[in-house]
Formats: C-alpha cells, structure tokens, sequence
C-alpha cells in the first residue's frame, strides 16, 4: 500500500470545510429549482453571493436629476465653438437661471491652456489591426474583409494578409519614403521607420500587409476591393511618414454676469499635421479649435439646457 499522504488529506478536509460553509445550503435549492445531482461548490456559491450583492446595490440606488448647459460661442475670426458649463445645476429653476443670464451677459477668452502633443503614425496592418480597421472604417465584418484581401492578393495587389508582423522590406520602404515626398513634400517623410511585434507568439513569416506597389492609387475588381485596398494604402503610406504635431487645448469662457458660471471647450489643435496628411480619418473625433487668446471677445449664438440623471 502506498504511503498516507498527509497534506492531500488535510487538502480534502479544507475543501469539505468550504464546500459546507458556502456550497451545501445552495445544492438543494438547485436540486428543487433545476435538476437533482448538480452541486454549488466553494466556487459558484461565492460567485453567486457576488451577483446577488450587486443587484441589491442597483436596486438600492436612486437617480439624481441633473442639467448640462452648453453655450454656442464664436471668435471674431473663427469657427463657433460649443462650450459647456463646469458647473451642473440640481433643478430646472437654477438651469433657466443660468440660461437666461447667460442670453444677457457679455463673453468673452478668460484662459487659454495648451499642452503640446506629439502622435506618431501607426504601425502598418497586421491581421488583426486589418480587421478592426475595416471593422470601424468601412463597416465590414472580419469574413469580408478577408475574403476582399484574399482576391486583392490573388490579383497580386498586396502582399499576403494573415501576418502578425509589422515589418516593411527595405525595397518598398525606399519607394513609401519617395512617393510620400512627392505627394506631401520633404518634410513629411524625413527617415525611415521600422515597426516591432508587441506578441511574443507572433507569426512573423510575411511581412505586413501592404499594397505591393505603393504608387497604385486605386485598385480593386469590386467597390469593397477597392475601399479595402485604399484603407491599406493609407496605412502603409502613414506608417513611413512624420509625426504630427499640435496642441491639447482647454479654453474657458466667461460673462459679466456673476450668476453664470465659467465655461470650457477642449480640443486639438494641429500644428504640422505630418502623417496625418495621408490618413484624415486617423484624426478620430477630435474637435479641432480655433485659435483665440486671452481676452478675445466671443458672441453667443445659442445657449440651452437638457435635463439628465445618474444611472448605477
């Protein structure tokens, strides 16, 4: 006979101990509420106690009612721009308060505070970035966006699309960094640059997806070909080109009028759009500023409040 293992038996004896403190009670109401010979162990009872305790903290809570007010403010020599107020009343009364006030006040620039921002292009497409691209540019789902690349392959218009490496080869970097100068000018493309795979685990046999020749504006026997291989072409192009450069910027915007509160907007802006020249879209949703400065007086267009409340 094999020698008592005196650790695996106090093991066992730990787990019993669990199992009746958090798992027996629980086994015969899902007996009576599911199926007979199921057990609520020492892992999906405490699970469980987690859910329940956050539901009664859901239910427990109560909303509060809130209002967001935002003024439409425009530069002598700018786009308008929307602020919103830092401060949220509790009730409609002090909203329209604020509302009204801010109708017959005068604005104006109090604060202008900028931070510089570097961005760097983004690496060119792999696999996964491919499809999380299309995904959010083109509306495609991952089966489209590889069956399109399967055929721009086949037609021998990018290079193989199931990679995880970022790499260019030396040839068809030479001709991004040519084609992005006479495109965009010399200061747009000043160095090459190489890209690293983040994955331990990567396949990294071919190198990353790219049109194999970049001066090829359009390509595609189909509308999805043809969008997909723009996107790719973008990327590529992108990825060789130089940083983009401009400013984080929060404005606030004050009245004359003490009752109102002070104002902000945030936004970007740009001051050498670099890489950005060959891919817009990459910009997001950044609201781009006008530039003011301290002082500058802004008149309102509009001014308006809309009544929200928290949620858990």
């Amino acid at each position: 006979a094999r020698p008592i293992d005196r650790n695996l038996l106090h093991a066992q004896e730990a787990r019993r101990v669990l199992d009746r403190l958090f798992g027996y009670d629980l086994s015969g109401l899902i007996w009576q509420k599911l199926r007979y010979g199921l057990s609520a162990g020492r892992v999906q009872s405490p699970a469980l106690r987690i859910l329940v305790e956050r539901e009664k903290e859901i239910r427990a809570f109560v909303s509060e009612h809130y209002w967001v007010i935002t003024a439409t403010l425009k530069p002598e020599n700018g786009q308008a721009i929307i602020f919103t107020a830092t401060v949220e009343p509790k009730t409609a009364i002090e909203a329209e308060a604020m509302v009204t006030g801010g109708r017959q006040a005068k604005w104006q620039v109090a604060e202008v505070e900028a931070r510089s921002v570097t961005r760097r292009p983004r690496p060119p497409f792999i696999t996964s970035t491919l499809q999380q691209a299309a995904s959010s540019r083109l509306g495609f789902s991952p089966a489209m966006t590889m069956r399109h690349a399967q055929r721009l392959y086949e037609a021998g218009l990018i290079t193989y699309m199931r990679t995880d490496s970022t790499n260019i080869n030396a040839g068809a970097i030479s001709d991004i960094i040519t084609l992005a100068r006479q495109e965009y000018g010399p200061t747009y493309a000043d160095k090459p640059r190489f890209y690293q795979t983040k994955s331990k685990n990567a396949q990294e046999a071919h190198e990353a997806i790219r049109p194999t020749k970049i001066s090829l504006a359009s390509a595609g026997g189909s509308e999805g070909e043809r969008k997909l291989y723009d996107l790719i072409r973008k990327r590529t192009l992108s990825c060789q080109m130089a940083d983009s450069t401009g400013a984080q910027t929060t404005i606030t915007a004050v009245t004359d009028n003490l009752t109102v509160p002070s104002f902000t907007a945030t936004g970007y802006q740009i001051k050498f759009d670099g890489w950005l020249r060959a891919d817009p879209r990459a910009k997001g949703e950044e609201r781009a500023l006008p530039a003011v400065l301290k002082g500058d007086s802004l008149e309102l267009k509009e001014i308006s409040s809309e009544g929200k409340e928290t949620t858990p």
